[in-house]
């Protein structure tokens, strides 16, 4: 039987992880983001309406992306900046160089890329 280990105390499987993630998208806590093509498998966005209705989930995956910057950082993949009231600002190091090596990283390191890259060149389009 296959399933998913959220934490150290809970698993999932695959048929409740996949209810759960329908019952989000219809409270509108989780939207779908697109399809990945590589892995296989649907990309989704927590919404801020996530953060009202499921704060545990919300914190977790705020702590996940944490991890995953650091991980990136580390690896000399994204730089990460300071603003003047100390809010941490993520961007990728070098766009070219980073799309050449994504398929070689875990996915969720992959996915965390694409949104940065895709929120990085729409930023850049609006100034």
């Amino acid at each position: 039987m296959e399933g998913f280990v959220l934490s150290d105390e809970e698993y999932v499987s695959e048929e409740d992880l996949s209810n759960l993630i329908l019952q989000l998208i219809e409270m509108g806590a989780l939207e779908v983001r697109g399809y990945d093509s590589i892995s296989n498998q649907f990309i989704y966005n927590l919404t801020p309406k996530c953060q009202e209705i499921m704060p545990d989930l919300f914190e977790e995956h705020f702590k996940m992306i944490n991890e995953l910057a650091f991980k990136l950082w580390s690896k000399e993949i994204i730089d990460l900046t300071f603003d003047k009231e100390g809010i941490p600002m993520v961007m990728p190091k070098n766009i070219e160089y980073t799309r050449s090596i994504m398929n070689d990283l875990p996915d969720e390191e992959r996915f965390f890329l694409e949104n940065l890259i895709q929120k990085y060149e729409n930023d850049t389009k609006e100034r």
